[in-house]
């Protein structure tokens, strides 16, 4: 097995946290709630690869089960009810301009992802 640069790690640390955090943490119910309610089953298996706060809307792209990306537009207005939601393949969202850290961030995601399926599936 190869030794995980440092920076790597951070990711893998980051990716695990985000995953603990939308599962759990009351601040993200409404992305969680999406999910699921657009998904119709969504399971542990959730990475949040891509994450922009911006002034109206936060955006996540957030990989769902290592077999599609899903990008989520979040208003911050709670009167607004409109989630922006748009699914896409791994290789489709792959093809799509990710600059290098996204990219690995991506391939490090599916590798957690695997992993959480194999022992989901034992």
């Amino acid at each position: 097995m190869p030794r995980q640069s440092l920076t790597d790690k951070r990711m893998i640390d980051e990716l695990e946290r985000g995953r603990e955090l939308l599962l759990s943490d009351p601040s993200s119910h409404k992305l969680l709630s999406s999910l699921r309610r657009k998904l119709q089953s969504v399971t542990r298996n959730i990475y949040v690869v891509r994450w922009i706060p911006e002034q109206t809307e936060d955006l996540y792209d957030v990989l769902v089960d290592g077999t599609s990306v899903v990008r989520v537009e979040v208003p911050r207005d709670a009167r607004t009810a409109e989630v922006v939601f748009e699914k896409f393949g791994v290789e489709e969202y792959l093809n799509r301009r990710l600059t290098k850290p996204d990219r690995r961030k991506l391939e490090l995601a599916l590798g957690l992802a695997q992993r959480v399926g194999r022992v989901s599936e034992a």
